[in-house]
């Protein structure tokens, strides 16, 4: 099968030792670090080029790009500069894209090799938490936080899949990735202006090499670097700062907002406000929750199960790489919770409907070469086995999918706030207002509930109303789609492990002395509250189809008999989706700022659109709140701080809450 469009497979380095012990990459016939003083290298060339630590002092977040982060040892040399600098930033970012990335087990295995190296044993508590926390060789952004206070965004694929949808203002640059003689790809012009588009005023640039076409062509992208001595006295490195003789670039990186009282105001507590909240708080802001029920995670979060994994598509598409990217995330987040994972992320099956979508299925699994630890094709015993019951066909499994219960996840989250959280329930925002630099949330009554430097709409239900007098209803496209559960009987499927996803899915009892759930249905203009008995017949014949071995029992012989459905217990709950099945992310636009500038915007981009400062939104993620909410979450606070965004900006135009506006705009 060809693949079309999306992320190229990513294939993982196969770590190859010389005789004295010296890891080396066959493919580029290169070391990956110098045997006798390897951290002594990177601390002359890459700190002590940039001017590190003394740059970062005073600042409240810096941010390194790399571009080969091998083994990590600039990235693990940078951090320990940092925890031991007592002037350090708030937060230290640190970016890095790789070709070839390691797996788990041989990154930790070649680092812990490197400790007995000269200076190394500094080293070691770093290299376990990096370990700890490297992510499988899945193309695309991984945002690690291996300790309070660093953040590395790894990009697992080629320089030029990723770096150029990169958001982020670079403060440093670390130019590394083997030697030009060996890897010409990583020291072309078209990469040092690639890395000159990210640099902020007063970046700085450091690298190993001093061969003159990479001096000349550093220059020619804006990079005034000389010669400097190298470790040890060599002359092969250069060092200088971003300095351009003129505008080389039509967009500036995001910049470190100015100094302010980090205050914002979240609007709705479900799985996306909980979330928005956790994420702003990591950052030191205190934050007010509204809440209009009495309790948080109590509309389509409050469902006792959800379950969690990532799309697959053949052509790697926007929704695979957004659901991957945000599953991937999530579950970094919610194994740092202080309670555990509320819920099993032990495995979760896939499994195909029919011969055909089993060969698809199959077809797909083998193109694009997925980690076994991210997903794999499983046939009809296997599938079975790691079900717990008979199914008629193979499928994915995904090892680290399963279920979470939705209200549990949104009240540890709150809880892992702590004392910089302030939550309000049963309290209605009517209106948002904005004066004096700041925005206020308005009661019913006309009371101000509480002001902040941000707000952030996290409540799909009102957030028509609520952005009306910014952003007309029509660019807000919410619509409600009903879904029930059917609650089964405690004794029904006992033998069941994991969910099983195909048409409709089924997951094991979430709670003690409670049945397994299925569903859901998908009702489109349906504004039913109440649990209907033909809506448990359909989840149910779908369950029979996707477990053929209880037909009998589920079919319309059995529970699916009207009489035998209406027994049964279910819920019902309404998810917000828009048109294009997308969430609304992101910073809301200037409509009135807009007006005064449509004319030059008809054919443009997101990134010409004005916006509102202060005012962001995270809804509408349809079914897939467990996936979106961690993801959109992360990347509204890093737009609100002008941190580099955990996606690239392909992905986040997509789910730009603006994009309506500018399909309005292209139509003229």
């Amino acid at each position: 099968m060809k693949l079309r469009g999306g992320a190229r497979p990513v294939k993982p380095a196969e770590p190859l030792a010389r005789a004295d012990g010296t890891l080396y990459s066959a493919v580029y016939d290169d070391v990956y670090y110098r045997a006798d003083d390897a951290l002594g290298q990177v601390r002359h060339v890459f700190l002590g080029g940039n001017r590190l630590p003394e740059r970062w002092r005073g600042r409240e977040t810096f941010v390194i790009v790399e571009t080969g982060f091998g083994l990590g040892l600039n990235f693990l040399a940078t951090w320990a500069a940092w925890r031991d600098d007592p002037q350090r930033p708030a937060r230290l970012h640190f970016v890095s894209v790789e070709k070839w990335p390691f797996r788990a087990q041989d990154l930790r295995q070649s680092l812990e090799a490197m400790l007995v190296l000269p200076g190394m044993t500094q080293l070691a508590p770093l290299v376990q938490k990096l370990c700890d926390v490297w992510p499988a060789p899945v193309a695309g952004w991984h945002r690690l936080e291996p300790a309070p206070g660093v953040v590395l965004s790894v990009g697992f694929g080629d320089f030029f899949d990723l770096m150029p949808s990169l958001r982020a203002g670079a403060d440093a640059f670390y130019l590394d990735g083997f030697t030009p003689e060996k890897n010409a790809d990583l020291w072309t012009p078209n990469v040092f202006k690639t890395l000159g588009r990210l640099a902020r005023d007063g970046a700085t640039l450091a690298t190993h090499t001093a061969v003159e076409p990479v001096r000349r062509d550093l220059i020619g992208a804006g990079f005034q670097v000389t010669p400097r001595a190298g470790h040890g006295g060599e002359r092969n490195m250069l060092a200088g700062d971003y300095a351009p003789p003129y505008r080389m670039r039509r967009y500036d990186p995001p910049i470190a907002p100015p100094r302010r009282a980090r205050e914002a105001i979240v609007v709705g507590a479900g799985m996306a406000g909980a979330a928005m909240v956790r994420r702003l708080v990591a950052r030191g802001w205190r934050v007010r929750l509204f809440e209009r029920a009495q309790a948080p995670g109590t509309a389509a979060s409050g469902n006792p199960a959800g379950v969690f994994h990532p799309q697959l598509s053949v052509d790697d598409n926007v929704l695979s790489r957004l659901t991957r990217a945000g599953f991937l995330y999530a579950l970094s987040q919610w194994r740092t919770l202080p309670g555990g994972l509320p819920g099993h992320a032990d495995g979760l099956l896939q499994v195909a409907m029919d011969d055909d979508q089993a060969h698809a299925l199959q077809q797909l699994m083998t193109a694009h070469g997925y980690p076994q630890t991210y997903a794999k094709w499983v046939d009809v015993a296997q599938a079975s086995a790691l079900a717990g019951e008979t199914l008629a066909h193979g499928g994915v499994w995904f090892p680290e999918g399963g279920w979470l219960a939705p209200a549990m996840l949104c009240r540890a989250e709150l809880v892992a706030a702590g004392p910089l959280l302030d939550a309000r329930y049963g309290v209605n925002v009517e209106r948002l207002e904005r004066g004096n630099g700041r925005w206020a949330a308005i009661d019913e009554a006309g009371r101000v509930l509480a002001e902040g430097d941000a707000i952030v709409v996290t409540a799909a239900d009102i957030s028509q109303k609520l952005l009306a007098p910014y952003l007309a209803p029509e660019f807000v496209p919410v619509k409600r789609v009903r879904g029930q559960l059917t609650f089964l009987p405690p004794d029904l499927l006992t033998d069941l492990r994991v969910p099983v996803c195909g048409d409709g899915y089924v997951a094991p009892s979430p709670l003690g002395g409670a049945g397994p759930i299925t569903g859901a249905t998908y009702g489109f203009d349906d504004p039913a509250e109440a649990v209907r008995v033909t809506d448990h017949q359909a989840n149910l014949r779908r369950l029979a189809t996707l477990l053929p071995a209880h037909a009998d029992t589920l079919g319309d012989g059995g529970l699916a008999n009207e009489h035998a459905a209406a027994e049964l217990g279910g819920r019902t709950a309404f998810r917000s989706m828009v048109p294009d099945r997308l969430p609304m992310a992101g910073q809301l636009p200037d409509m009135a700022a807009l007006d005064t500038q449509r004319q030059q915007l008809g054919g443009g981009h997101l990134r010409d659109l004005p916006r509102l400062d202060g005012l962001y939104a995270s809804f509408a993620f349809g079914s897939r709140g467990l996936v979106f909410a961690s993801l959109c979450a992360e990347l509204v606070a890093s737009q609100i701080e002008g941190e580099p965004w955990p996606i690239g900006s392909d992905l986040a135009d997509a789910i730009d809450p603006a994009r309506y506006v500018m399909h309005w705009l292209r139509k003229g």
